[in-house]
């Protein structure tokens, strides 16, 4: 019995994504602040970033929720403007069908840095926590972040 289960879980197992060379990849889109598209060798991947949340840009719970979305993705469109793709690596997809990926651009990791913008809080999966009434959130409001 214990085979057929091993067996199962090889044959039926999670697929993940085969990892592009970083420089065959640009962005063509930002989605939010912590999604992106990415067109590598011609191949187009909508990637979930790794490691960190950002407030909701597309349906946000609250005005303050969608200001800080915003510009947390102004915040990762300047970041994704230094420089090109240096590293890439996928990690499987999740249940909307992204690619979850880390991602450096010029030699820096896009998570360390999002997470050093105070626009975004760790994260590692799973549900993640409402930015509305939090005192993240609140932290936000007309704080304007540049980029070291």
């Amino acid at each position: 019995m214990r085979w057929i289960w091993i067996l199962g879980l090889v044959v039926c197992g999670p697929t993940w994504a085969e990892t592009p060379r970083a420089a065959e990849c640009t962005v063509t889109r930002m989605v939010d602040g912590d999604t992106l598209h990415l067109t590598c060798a011609g191949v187009r991947h909508k990637v979930r970033l790794l490691g960190f949340d950002t407030p909701e840009v597309s349906r946000p719970a609250c005005a303050t929720e969608a200001a800080a979305g915003s510009q947390a993705t102004q915040v990762l469109r300047a970041l994704v403007a230094t420089g090109p793709v240096t590293a890439l690596r996928f990690e499987g997809q999740d249940r909307y069908g992204r690619d979850l990926g880390a991602l450096a651009i010029g030699g820096q990791d896009v998570a360390a840095m999002m997470l050093a913008s105070g626009l975004a809080r760790p994260y590692a999966g799973g549900r993640r926590k409402g930015w509305c009434g939090s005192l993240a959130c609140c932290r936000f409001r007309g704080q304007r972040v540049k980029l070291a």
